[in-house]
Order: structure tokens, then sequence, then C-alpha cells
């Protein structure tokens, strides 16, 4: 697998029309998706799911539309009649749904409506409720709009129990405290419309973010608000004191508090055990997102009410399957509650997707040992080098004893500040997968802010908002793979000597 190379603009990498990534080579491109250029847009086939529709997922939208006379239409198709509710009910009037499979709608607006189709489109994004690429081969085989499937390797007994257990067994749960889920952002969504259904069952409407969030994660908690819930945040998460007087003073009002841990992207650990009991007694529930270093190396459910967690990352170690999961506490007091109603909300995914990450989860331990261990070699080579101000990681974090698994080093993921001026040309001629996710077994990195947060890298108030709480806009985000050690630092070294 020679994945320490120059990956021209909307290779995918692995070679699968299933990749859950696409390169993006230079800054021009980043910012050309990002502003939809025609050049960069028509070379993206596939990409991050739920940032680019696949090829196979236009084809069978396209496909449904004619079929119905509905070429005038812009469209997503959802799985789950309780996902098309919630998109309805949400969205409002000028959303039309059409049945196309038994399970499978059509969820479709005038194109003139720009304005609804662009909700319609980050409805799909942000709650994760789209169709899997998988899905949509399968069925344009089905129509006969395909010759063939794409040929690669599954697990052959049942997906599904052998994923929960692996996950359990990560988690240290029981596989019946599991729920696996289209992808993580459905995990989180379907973890949050839970408790959120639960505490405003008792009077409970007030929710506090710790730290930054994943992009979608973050827009879930804002927009899926009631009317009469709040959302406040404590953006330092080494601020014990303001964080727990902040808890404290929404009294038996607390709805729950949200938490990566670590933080994305600086791969910051809070004191989760301290943070988790006054949570505990103050009545809210602690929802804990580990997915930046993962299930296999932090253990984080024993302060959590509920887990959630992506495992297109780590799990998923080719970069071939959008997959999440979450996980109930059983020691949590509200693990009745918490159990049935996740259940009632979440999306489970398509089984040829489970086939495959069952299939991959054999081997990722070792894959992740190996990452980790390159991850620790890579920090200190970029600690030394003088075009770097200041990286991030989980091994460098405070607090991370709390929760790593053991001693060894901890996570794929290292965020990068080089010196003033040098990131775009770092950027460009650094020879490897650049685009987003992280956790595969090869090396790629990408410039998390502009990919995830492009209005506020591109405004001057928005970049001295993202000072104000400790992020450089033109950080570096690397997730390091299983390539030789001495192969990824040679790329690194060549890149920073050119910037």
């Amino acid at each position: 697998m020679n994945s320490l190379k120059h990956f021209p603009l909307g290779t995918r990498f692995p070679n699968s029309p299933h990749a859950v990534i696409s390169s993006l080579p230079t800054m021009a491109d980043v910012r050309g998706y990002e502003e939809q250029d025609p050049r960069v847009v028509a070379a993206l086939d596939s990409g991050y799911p739920r940032f680019v529709v696949h090829a196979y997922i236009r084809r069978l939208i396209e496909f449904y539309l004619e079929r119905a006379g509905l070429t005038d239409r812009s469209a997503a198709l959802v799985p789950g009649r309780r996902a098309v509710d919630d998109l309805v009910s949400h969205l409002g009037d000028g959303l039309t749904v059409t049945k196309v499979e038994e399970t499978l709608f059509l969820v479709h607006c005038d194109r003139q409506d720009s304005a609804l189709a662009l909700r319609l489109r980050k409805f799909v994004q942000h709650v994760g409720s789209g169709i899997s690429s998988r899905q949509a081969e399968d069925l344009l085989l089905g129509y006969d709009l395909m010759d063939k499937r794409h040929e690669e390797d599954y697990f052959s007994g049942n997906a599904l129990n052998e994923v929960e257990s692996l996950i359990a067994e990560q988690v240290g749960c029981r596989p019946a405290d599991v729920l696996v889920c289209a992808s993580g952002m459905n995990a989180f969504y379907a973890g949050y419309r839970a408790v959120q259904e639960f505490q405003r069952s008792r009077g409970r409407k007030r929710w506090l973010q710790l730290g930054w969030l994943y992009l979608d994660s973050g827009c879930v908690l804002k927009e899926f608000l009631g009317d009469d819930e709040t959302l406040e945040v404590c953006y330092d998460v080494f601020d014990l004191d303001a964080v727990l007087a902040a808890i404290r003073s929404f009294g038996d009002e607390l709805s729950a508090v949200v938490v990566e841990c670590p933080t994305n992207p600086l791969i910051q650990v809070c004191e989760l055990e301290k943070v988790a009991q006054v949570v505990r007694a103050q009545g809210g529930v602690m929802v804990v997102d580990p997915s930046i270093a993962s299930i296999y190396n932090v253990n984080v459910l024993p302060y959590a009410d509920l887990l959630v967690s992506s495992l297109t990352k780590y799990a998923a170690t080719e970069g071939d399957v959008m997959i999440g999961a979450l996980a109930v506490n059983p020691d949590s007091p509200y693990y009745g509650d918490l159990i049935s109603r996740t259940s009632a909300q979440h999306q489970p995914p398509y089984a040829r997707d489970l086939a495959r990450l069952a299939y991959e989860m054999t081997p990722a331990p070792s894959f992740i040992a190996q990452m980790n261990a390159n991850t620790s070699r890579l920090c200190g080579f970029l600690r030394e080098h003088p075009k770097v101000v200041k990286i991030h990681c989980a091994g460098c974090s405070d607090h991370i004893e709390d929760v790593a698994k053991g001693a060894e080093p901890v996570g794929a993921v290292i965020s990068v500040q080089l010196v003033e001026g040098a990131m775009e040309a770092f950027y460009d001629a650094v020879e490897l997968m650049k685009g987003p996710s992280f956790g595969a077994r090869f090396t790629l990195l990408c410039p998390f802010m502009y990919l995830a947060h492009y209005d506020l890298v591109t405004s001057e108030e928005g970049r001295g908002f993202l000072r104000s709480v400790g992020i450089c806009p033109e950080l570096i985000r690397i997730s390091v793979g299983t390539e030789p050690y001495e192969e990824i630092e040679a790329v690194f070294a060549q890149a920073l000597n050119v910037c």
C-alpha cells in the first residue's frame, strides 16, 4: 500500500468506491471545495460521506427523480420513517416524501428553493441520516444501472453480534448496552434526542458544552434545542473551577453536559471523573465522545451515562466504512430510560457496511498499537523542529493518565501549529493523503479549521474568536498511520524544509 506519495485532486484512498477520503492536495483545492469551485466539485465523485454526496447516491437520486417525472427537484435519500419524520418536522413546509423502497424514502423540494434545498442537505449531514454508498451500489445493481459490485472482504458470520461484542469489550460493558448506528453523527444525534426527551420529561432544559466540539456535534446541540432550552459553552476544559461552577449554577435545570475526551482539534482531556461526579450530583446526564483517541485507547464509560463514538475512525482501519455506535453505562441511574430511548432514535447501519466493519475490527488493535507508537515518535520529532510552534496530542495532554488504558502512547492524532506564514507551503508540499477523517492505517492530514469552520477562518472576527479560545486558525491536524516510522518522518522533514 503506497500511501506516502502525492495524490492528485479527487483521488480516493484506499482505491475503493467506498473510500471515505479523497484527496485535496493543495490549499487552493481546499478553498475551492469550500467555495464550491466547479473545478474541484467536478473532481470529487466521492469523499467524506456526510459532506460529499457520493456518485452512486447522486445517480440513484437522479434515477428516482426521473422515474417519477420530478427532474425539477432537489432531493436526498433517507432510510427509515423515524428519520424522515424528524426531517420533515424540523424543516417544515415545502418538502415532499416519496417512498421508493420498503424502508427508503426520497425527500425532495423545488430546486428553485435553494435555501430549503441547502437545509435539507445540511440536516442529512448533521444527523448522519443518509444512505451509504454500499446501499446505493446494491440498489443500482438491482435496477440494472451497474454491471457489478465492488469486490471486498467481509466478515462471514453474524456481523452485528461480532461488532457489538468487540465494542463492548473495548468500552467495558455488555453487548446489550451497545447500539451500532449508521454513522458517528447518527449515534450522537440519537443520544442527544434520547437525553433531550428524557430530561424534558423531568423539567430539565439547560445544556452545557465543554471545550470545542466537532462541527456537526455542535450544530446538533444548537439547532435542535427546543424554544425553552438553552446551551452554554465552557471552552477551557482545564479550568476545572469554572466548569464546576457553571454546572452547579444550573441547579435542578441541568439537562446534560457534553464533552469530547480528548477534544477535537486541541486534543485536551478534562478532569472527567471530577466533572462527572458533579453532573451526577446535579441530576444531569454526562455525554462523552472519545472518538479523537478512540475506544481502543481511552476508557471513559465509567464517567459517562452515555458514550457516543465514530467507528469510521480507528475501528474501520481501511478508511472505507462510515459507521458509529453508542453505549449506555449500565451503572447509570438513567440506564433504563436511555437504553430504550436511544433504541427508538438511532438509524441502523446497512448490512454490508456492518459486515465490512466486522472484518476490519479483527486486526484493528494491532494496527492501532503501531499507529500509537508512530505518533509518539513523530510528536518527539515535531516538538524539536524549528518550524513548529506548538503541538497538541493526547499523550501531551494534562489528565490523560486518568482515562488512558495503559502506559502506552495514546491515539494517532496530532494537531500542529507552524511558524507564521508556513502552513500553506507545508500543506502543498507534504506528500501523503490530504483530506478529512483520521484513524486510518495510512497517514493523512488536513487543515482542520478550514474544512470544519471555513466561515471563521475567512473573517477577521472569526479568526479573532478562534484565537480567543486557544485555537490557531492555521492548525494542521495529522493522523499518523502504520507505515515504517522512518518513512513518515522523512515525508514531514522534507515538507517542513520547503516551508
